[in-house]
């Protein structure tokens, strides 16, 4: 058997290309044999992705989508089994202004999930929010196999320099957060609820927001000038970093605070439960389902009342400790091993089921 995996994209160490590449070998090791193909290949994955116009049209395929893209329009023309794995889309709105270009693709890729639907046989989504999605727009046969996260590759070489340097000058609590600089990701609601805590409740507490801010270069300024008019010193935004930097940043946090409002499955959570720091959250997409009830999560974004949970999270050590417990029996279910079997078991008995 052979299946394969289209994307818009490849790129270097995002969740969605990573997941890609575990999907590959995790089918490889079932003796299915596949490659991956996309339109956009970052260098650093060239050796494991095939360009997209290469790709064979009477083969099995797997479509990633997540971002709009013409490729959409090629899959009537593949004549074998036609599945969607579904990421999710953030909603338009929250780039238009800061990128229009991507908040165009957005709104493409939602026009795509339509027009798709009536032409894929089997439909994945990696959380039950994603497929919620998928069901209302007239998808059928639609199931759930969460992302396949290979945890290894955080057990790797951190930047010891870096996690020397801020455990040193570390005096009070850090807070962290990881992700792409992002409206989506409200990492101004994160500086708002830190500044509460650091004036009221910790005076030597730390921010850092790790990610990216290409593209985003109107929303990183946005949020250097709520910091100076907030006059914080101790927020640190890092732009984008080596992985072992990320490393780092990770063994060293406190705190991990996610004021999200759009996710699709939200990776850094479960990063951040392998490296076992209490994490609070804002209830909303995604995020609980992933989050379970390895952390606490706030309904409303009243800044005092979360920068109070925190305070309540870091002093209670029996609280933080049944909360870690807590991460590690999330993290089973999240287990490469687990969800490669949810995976596989789907995929090969949907792929008997409708030859």
């Amino acid at each position: 058997m052979i299946i394969n995996q289209l994307l818009p994209a490849m790129s270097y160490g995002d969740a969605v290309s990573n997941s890609a590449i575990n999907m590959k070998v995790a089918m490889e090791k079932m003796g299915i044999k596949s490659k991956i193909y996309a339109e956009h290949i970052h260098p650093k994955v060239s050796h494991l992705v095939q360009p997209a116009h290469s790709i064979p049209k009477d083969q099995p395929l797997i479509y990633h989508l997540a971002i709009g893209c013409d490729l959409a329009y090629e899959i009537p023309k593949f004549t074998d089994k036609r599945m969607l794995l579904y990421h999710n889309i953030t909603p338009s709105h929250y780039f238009r202004g800061y990128d229009d270009q991507s908040a165009d693709l957005c709104d493409k890729g939602r026009k795509e999930l339509l027009f798709l639907k009536d032409f894929i046989d089997i439909a994945f989504a990696d959380s039950a929010y994603n497929k919620a999605e998928l069901d209302e727009v007239g998808y059928s046969n639609t199931h759930v196999t969460p992302i396949i996260i290979n945890y290894e590759d955080y057990d790797g070489k951190y930047n010891a320099a870096l996690f020397k340097k801020l455990q040193q000058s570390k005096i009070g609590t850090d807070f962290l957060f990881v992700g792409r600089l992002a409206p989506n990701k409200k990492q101004e609601d994160i500086i708002k609820t830190f500044y509460i805590y650091k004036t009221y409740f910790d005076k030597d507490a730390r921010l850092h927001l790790v990610g990216s801010y290409t593209r985003m270069e109107k929303y990183y300024e946005q949020l250097k000038g709520l910091i100076k008019e907030l006059q914080l010193e101790d927020v640190h935004l890092t732009g984008h970093i080596p992985f072992g930097d990320i490393l780092s940043y990770y063994r060293n946090a406190d705190m991990f605070l996610n004021m999200s409002e759009h996710e699709g499955f939200c990776v850094p959570i479960l990063e951040a439960m392998k490296f076992q720091i209490p994490i609070v959250a804002y209830k909303e997409a995604a995020v609980p389902e992933t989050l379970g009830n390895g952390g606490i999560l706030f309904m409303d974004k009243e800044y005092s009342s979360v920068a109070s949970l925190i305070k309540v999270m870091v002093d209670d050590h029996e609280l933080r400790e049944k909360i870690l417990m807590n991460q590690k029996r999330r993290l089973e279910y999240f287990s490469k091993e687990n969800t490669t079997e949810i995976f596989m078991s789907k995929l090969k008995g949907e792929m008997a089921a409708v030859k």
